[in-house]
């Protein structure tokens, strides 16, 4: 049985990471790290920088991107149904031409040969952060998820999974923890993480212990429903 947890080593490399922890912490657009209810510093202590609000991290913003398209692609081809189970997709057959019930007896053949078109259409990526938790003192202890109700917009509940990319390694501590799946992953320079969203991978990171930790993250969203089915007719 799967714990729908996937890691991917050398996601990002040595060089852009090593380049991004120093670009980090030159930054003045640092900010401390908050959750879905603000500023609390015992449930999450970090600093923050976001990159989408910044232009000089435009080039960098790109590469992360691609990047994580890339291995979402290969995260949705092994667990097909986040798509067909959510909506019941019909594409035209990719030799014949006709429109075609996409299912999991059919994926291979119709649905992944139009696999980032499909994508685009029902997802879409997160703002992503960089950030930073010190040694001995950062860290996100509360277990959490990453799904809930917001007033007005209700981003948050169109999350669909999370990802992070490790930047640096950690010795010791520092443990992105899941606690019912009871596995704990160790940062390792430019690794990457995904896994879903929902309370069912409840998860927290550990205090590192041996040296600072630096990671990116954010999530994969559906998109709004206006953008799926078109606005409603009036």
């Amino acid at each position: 049985m799967t714990d729908f947890i996937r890691v991917y080593d050398n996601a990002l490399s040595k060089d852009f990471c090593n380049n991004f922890i120093t670009e980090f912490e030159q930054s003045p657009h640092l900010k401390q790290g908050m959750t879905s209810g603000g500023i609390d510093l015992n449930k999450k202590d970090s600093h923050d920088l976001h990159l989408s609000n910044h232009p000089e991290y435009t080039e960098q913003l790109k590469h992360i991107q691609q990047t994580t398209a890339g291995y979402v692609f290969k995260y949705l081809e092994e667990h097909i149904f986040m798509m067909i189970g959510a909506f019941g997709l019909k594409v035209y057959h990719p030799k014949t031409g006709v429109p075609t019930d996409l299912t999991q007896a059919n994926f291979e053949e119709v649905g992944k040969p139009q696999l980032p078109l499909l994508v685009q259409q029902i997802f879409r990526l997160g703002n992503i952060q960089a950030q930073k938790y010190q040694i001995n003192k950062g860290g996100y202890p509360y277990w959490h998820s990453e799904v809930y109700p917001q007033t007005g917009h209700n981003e948050a509940l169109h999350r669909v999974l999370l990802f992070m990319f490790y930047l640096n390694d950690v010795q010791e501590g520092g443990e992105t923890e899941f606690y019912y799946q009871e596995r704990k992953i160790s940062p390792k320079q430019g690794t990457m993480v995904i896994a879903p969203g929902y309370f069912t991978h409840t998860h927290r990171g550990n205090k590192p212990i041996s040296n600072d930790k630096y990671i990116l993250t954010s999530w994969v969203l559906f998109n709004r429903a206006e953008q799926i089915y078109g606005q409603p007719q009036s």
